[in-house]
């Protein structure tokens, strides 16, 4: 079994300045678990919500890497079931003020993009890195964790 996600490369002033400040090539982290059913942390409507398509509310033309990581059955239906009780929960402000000063400022059950498939990989006991905790795993991190696979390149 795998769990998906989608690594944007955003293009906008915020999408820049998150891949300056960590020094990667994505700005945004959405999660693949049906072809029409993704879920992600989203600044812009100040919440975790559900998306049908890869470009809904991204840039036409924005790059988009899709990567794998491989899991057990169990693994899988626990991360599943994590990710989808946090659609509708509140975007995690607090948390991206304290990712940029490296500090852990997650309060309560709201969620930055990365922040959320770090911790639903948590909760499923999937190692995603080493010593980190979810609230410091930015995009580009997620990328650099040894049990993720590219899979294949898209243009939103």
């Amino acid at each position: 079994m795998t769990v998906k996600i989608a690594q944007y490369k955003g293009k906008s002033l915020v999408s820049r300045a998150i891949k300056f400040v960590t020094w990667g090539q994505y700005s945004h982290t959405a999660i693949i678990l049906d072809d029409n059913y993704i879920v992600e942390a989203w600044q812009g409507s100040n919440s975790v919500r559900v998306i049908k398509s890869l470009s809904d509310g991204h840039k036409p033309g924005t790059p988009v890497d899709i990567y794998s990581v491989r899991v057990g059955a169990e693994q899988e239906r626990v991360f599943r079931a994590f990710v989808e009780n946090q659609v509708g929960k509140k975007y995690d402000f607090w948390g991206i003020a304290g990712f940029l000063r490296r500090k852990d400022l997650q309060r309560g059950e709201s969620w930055f993009c990365s922040e959320l498939f770090a911790a639903g990989c948590e909760k499923a006991g999937v190692k995603l890195l080493h010593n980190v905790r979810p609230a410091q795993v930015s995009p580009s991190m997620v990328t650099r964790s040894p049990i993720t696979t590219l899979l294949e390149r898209r243009i939103a």
